[in-house]
């Protein structure tokens, strides 16, 4: 009878147990899933505050606790893409710089590295799409395109806690490829909106470090950010910066920061031009010069600016036309200053020399780039 009573207490301890193990997976399946739709309305919110502005991205209501469960948002997070001999993009963890020398770099070529630290969903403004084209295109150079924004927590991360943390990457990047045997005057760092301040923090970093200078910084559109002290493109950190100005309100900087500053059709310099060519909005707008420098990079395509006191002065025509030069990788020794020009709103986007003088506002369809 004992032996009865025991085994029926431990057949009623054991269905008790199962569920209690069943109501803890329950729970588990049910957290999960609570934790999964907080990231998802993190996302949602994230890529709505993001066409406001900056300041509204900055500011956005987000769960950090939940994002920081995911992966992708470390800045051991970030990627590498470097070409090898037969032709192909490589990536690689940010923790393999020294490794570069192993693949297609070759010193006698010049040297582009490109930041990029800006995320949109539109296709046709996927940014990783035009630069491994840029990659595959422009085998004359040393292609390098360092990935701190490849979804939109990333690029939150990268603004609002790993700024810092990602420019000393690119200060360590610079460093390997000196070390192998690349020269500093032949590297050009570009990099459009927060990837522009980043480029500038590196190579500001290999300057204090090296006593050298990069040759040339390519800052498109830099982010204005979520404070004023985080816009970091300056004349001081590469023997020639050139800024592609692209929005100058909620997203890009309006106020000339380079040796070389280009404003296309004055959006960004004139405070009641808004939006660039084709486009409705002003995230469009911050993205539009990047189109425009991989266009003249990928295509080979002249985009010609010429040299002008202001605004006002290049729609007079009241200009030094004989000063001009082209959206790109080579620019005159002797430019400096500020620079105009008119563009289209659908591909191709030059107007060639046509682009040189002032064209009034028609009423146009909306591009793809809206």
């Amino acid at each position: 009878m004992g032996k009865v009573q025991r085994s029926e207490s431990w057949r009623g301890l054991t269905v008790v147990g199962l569920c209690l193990i069943w109501i803890g997976l329950i729970k588990v399946i049910s957290a999960g899933a609570s934790i999964d739709r907080v990231q998802k309305h993190n996302l949602d919110l994230l890529s709505e505050q993001l066409n406001r502005g900056w300041h509204a991205f900055c500011d956005a209501p987000v769960d950090e606790g939940v994002m920081s469960l995911f992966e992708g948002i470390n800045p051991s997070d970030a990627r590498l893409h470097v070409m090898t001999i037969t032709n192909q993009s490589i990536q690689l963890p940010i923790k393999s710089m020294p490794e570069i020398r192993d693949f297609d770099i070759d010193a006698r070529r010049r040297t582009l590295v490109y930041v990029n630290a800006f995320h949109t969903a539109d296709s046709y403004f996927s940014v990783q799409e035009h630069l491994m084209l840029l990659q595959r295109t422009r085998r004359d150079l040393n292609v390098i395109v360092v990935d701190f924004a490849t979804n939109v927590a990333q690029l939150y991360y990268t603004v609002r806690h790993h700024l810092s943390v990602h420019g000393y990457s690119i200060y360590k990047l610079l460093s390997s490829l000196s070390e192998a045997g690349i020269q500093a005057k032949d590297i050009t760092l570009a990099g459009h909106s927060v990837g522009a301040n980043i480029a500038a923090l590196g190579a500001d970093l290999f300057a204090k470090s090296s006593k050298q200078l990069v040759g040339q910084l390519i800052a498109i559109d830099p982010a204005t950010m979520c404070r004023t002290s985080d816009i970091l493109v300056r004349q001081s950190v590469a023997t020639r910066v050139v800024v592609l100005h692209g929005e100058g309100d909620v997203f890009g900087v309006r106020l000339p920061l380079g040796h070389i500053d280009v404003y296309p059709n004055g959006i960004g310099y004139f405070p009641r031009r808004k939006l660039q060519p084709g486009c409705e909005t002003k995230i469009c707008s911050h993205m539009y010069p990047f189109v425009l420098f991989m266009e003249a990079l990928i295509e080979g395509v002249m985009i010609p600016a010429t040299k002008c006191d202001n605004w006002a002065k290049f729609r007079q025509g009241d200009c030094s036309f004989e000063n001009t030069l082209n959206i790109g990788l080579t620019y005159p020794p002797n430019a400096k200053g500020l620079y105009f020009c008119m563009t289209q709103p659908n591909p191709p986007f030059t107007y060639m020399e046509h682009g040189l003088r002032y064209k009034g506002r028609q009423p146009e369809p909306s591009n793809a780039l809206a």
